[in-house]
């Protein structure tokens, strides 16, 4: 059983409660931006580097491209995969392309594609709605201008149920169909300052009525998520800023020698020309 009869899943959470957040910047010291993102189980991290010219290009390129890739890691879960990208790796990073497109200022980058790799550490349930988090954070954390940030979160749905942010089980459980008419899995990215979705994701059979409500739980949940966001962008601010703080004191304190400038009054001339 997925939830009792006490409207409690296996976790203690109810229906529409998510996973804790641990959410930390500028992890991978190599890349311009990067993020790692805990959602329960789940954890990613994505890395974002500079803009470069998009290869094999021969006209022009009004609008800058994203490039993402999204891998799993072998041991990411309990189905030992390959390092190699497949079918639902790439369906996936076209996803998350599609959900950070309109948070980016693209047309700030003519000609110009910039690379975003998500890779996925360890799987337990929702997590293109973590990367996609994830990315929109790493993004930031490059300096890569942005109309909003990027929030996302998934539901399961198994008959009139609505499980907001669910775990690997509960996904295979409402992605085996065992009702006839509601079950599937539903993820929602929205960039909450502008109020407008950027990406609806959608698996299974699912009615329009259902469909509609889940994707209401799933905006509030997606707004639920931007103190967290704005929370961990400011910190990082705060923490750079500190440091170019320290960097000034220590050139200002310097150990150079003082020279005291005398003003002296000349000697008065008393030789007389003759």
């Amino acid at each position: 059983q997925a939830i009792d009869g006490k409207n409690k899943r296996r976790d203690g959470r109810s229906s529409t409660d998510s996973r804790k957040y641990f959410v930390k910047v500028g992890a991978v010291s190599t890349a311009k931006g990067s993020a790692y993102i805990e959602l329960g189980n789940t954890k990613a991290i994505v890395s974002v580097f500079d803009p470069r010219e998009i290869p094999k290009q021969s006209k022009y390129c009004a609008l800058g491209e994203l490039y993402c890739d999204f891998k799993f890691s072998p041991f990411a879960s309990l189905l030992r995969k390959t390092p190699q990208s497949d079918t639902r790796g790439r369906s996936l990073a076209a996803a998350l392309a599609s959900a950070l497109n309109p948070a980016v200022c693209r047309h700030l980058f003519p000609n110009l594609q910039i690379d975003v790799f998500a890779n996925v550490l360890e799987d337990d349930g929702s997590a293109l709605a973590a990367v996609i988090t994830a990315a929109g954070l790493a993004l930031a954390d490059a300096c890569i201008p942005m109309f909003d940030i990027v929030t996302a979160t998934t539901a399961a749905i198994l008959g009139d149920r609505i499980l907001v942010d669910p775990t690997a089980e509960e996904e295979s459980l409402c992605m085996e169909g065992y009702t006839k008419d509601n079950h599937g899995i539903v993820m929602l990215a929205k960039l909450p300052t502008l109020d407008q979705v950027s990406e609806i994701r959608q698996s299974g059979n699912v009615d329009v009525a259902t469909l509609w409500q889940a994707c209401t739980q799933l905006n509030a949940a997606c707004t639920e998520l931007v103190p967290i966001v704005q929370h961990v962008l400011v910190s990082k601010v705060k923490s750079r800023l500190d440091e170019i703080d320290a960097v000034s004191d220590d050139d200002g304190e310097g150990d150079g020698e003082t020279v005291e400038i005398k003003n002296e009054k000349p000697e008065e001339d008393t030789s007389e020309d003759r």
